[in-house]
């Protein structure tokens, strides 16, 4: 905690998030950090309880200090206040409705404070008196940054009139040698030239509901021999996933389960369509990092997807019925042409629009 003030000329900047481990969440405070202006901005990072974990060690290497917050919720929240206080702090980010409530514990030290909404359904927080944590993630707050359209809209219906609501999407960055690591994956996976490879990425958790992408496949497989992945760590559903492959006739080798990997969009270089099954998103990382590589999406109606696919010009998007699912996999599976064309509108629709430099800079603009 012992840490000199900002440098001259610079403004100091708190970020707060709930953990450090993998996920969309981290990767987008990552991006944001990794483009700033240390010139201008004086970043530090407050883990409001842990833990830490994939993004520590990035986030160091930085030179950007992290303090982890510890004791009872109150205790959590007047340390936070003690140490903004004591290093200067002048401007606030939060970076989930979660985190937005350590805001109300900067009130009178003259701190803008920025919070953050990362999908609609934020407002369900969960825990005791949740209609009292759903009015402190707003209190809190001068101004709101929502990732997609259906969040703003959800937001700006409950923010006050002093509150500025901003859209800003999700960032996603670039990869090179898509060639090299379609061709390494596909080996590693013991796919052949003609195979079609379907995959999906994302924690093996009930919101994703990865027994739809399962089913879907089983329906697919009656008209196409494809193959698919799942790729992810396992909240909880994985030996239910393997139940419900053996109870659909599919095999380990139709439907592999590969765990989480060091970097998911070299493993989407391999695929031929990603497919999104989820009941819930806010605006989803792994999409975007699927389009960024011109693999064609199919995805369930949810959260901002809409916000990044034109239905039938560069990806599909259904309803959340297997059935559905699985004739937008068919189409795609069987139509070379229609999946490169769709895949190479997704990469131009992406292109520098969504670039880390492009949205960090407007997030940062917030601030001022």
């Amino acid at each position: 905690m012992a840490m000199s003030g900002a440098r001259e000329g610079c403004t100091r900047v708190a970020t707060m998030i709930g953990q450090l481990t993998q996920g969309g969440t981290e990767k987008q405070l990552y991006l944001f950090l990794a483009h700033c202006d240390r010139q201008r901005w004086s970043p530090i990072v407050y883990v409001s309880r842990g833990p830490l974990g994939r993004w520590e060690e990035p986030i160091h290497q930085l030179g950007i200090p992290i303090i982890l917050l510890e004791g009872r919720a109150w205790e959590r929240l007047w340390q936070f206040r003690r140490s903004c206080r004591a290093l200067q702090v002048r401007r606030f980010f939060s970076w989930s409705a979660h985190t937005n409530v350590y805001g109300l514990a900067l009130w009178g030290l003259g701190i803008y404070r920025v919070g953050s909404f990362r999908n609609e359904f934020a407002f369900e927080l969960a825990g005791s008196y949740p209609w009292i944590r759903s009015w402190a993630c707003l209190a809190g707050v001068d101004a709101i940054v929502c990732n997609s359209q259906e969040t703003t809209a959800a937001v700006c219906r409950r923010a006050g009139d002093h509150q500025r609501v901003v859209y800003i999407p999700n960032s996603v960055e670039s990869v090179e040698r898509q060639g090299y690591h379609r061709l390494q994956w596909r080996r590693r996976l013991g796919l052949h030239d003609d195979e079609v490879f379907i995959l999906g990425v994302g924690r093996l958790a009930p919101q994703k509901n990865f027994a739809r992408f399962v089913q879907a496949i089983a329906l697919v497989r009656r008209d196409a021999p494809v193959r698919a992945a799942i790729a992810g760590r396992d909240d909880g559903c994985l030996e239910s996933l393997r139940q419900e492959v053996q109870r659909l006739g599919l095999d380990a080798e139709t439907i592999r389960f590969i765990g989480p990997v060091p970097n998911a969009q070299e493993l989407m270089c391999a695929a031929d369509i990603f497919v999104l099954s989820s009941d819930r998103e806010g605006m989803p990382n792994v999409v975007l990092e699927a389009m960024a590589v011109g693999v064609p999406c199919v995805c369930t109606r949810v959260g901002g997807v809409s916000d990044l696919i034109t239905p039938g010009v560069d990806g599909l998007i259904v309803d959340q019925r297997p059935e559905a699912l699985a004739a937008a996999i068919r189409l795609l599976a069987q139509d070379q042409a229609l999946r490169q064309s769709m895949g190479a509108r997704a990469l131009k629709r992406i292109g520098n629009a969504f670039a880390p430099q492009t949205i960090a800079g407007q997030l940062w603009q917030v601030l001022e």
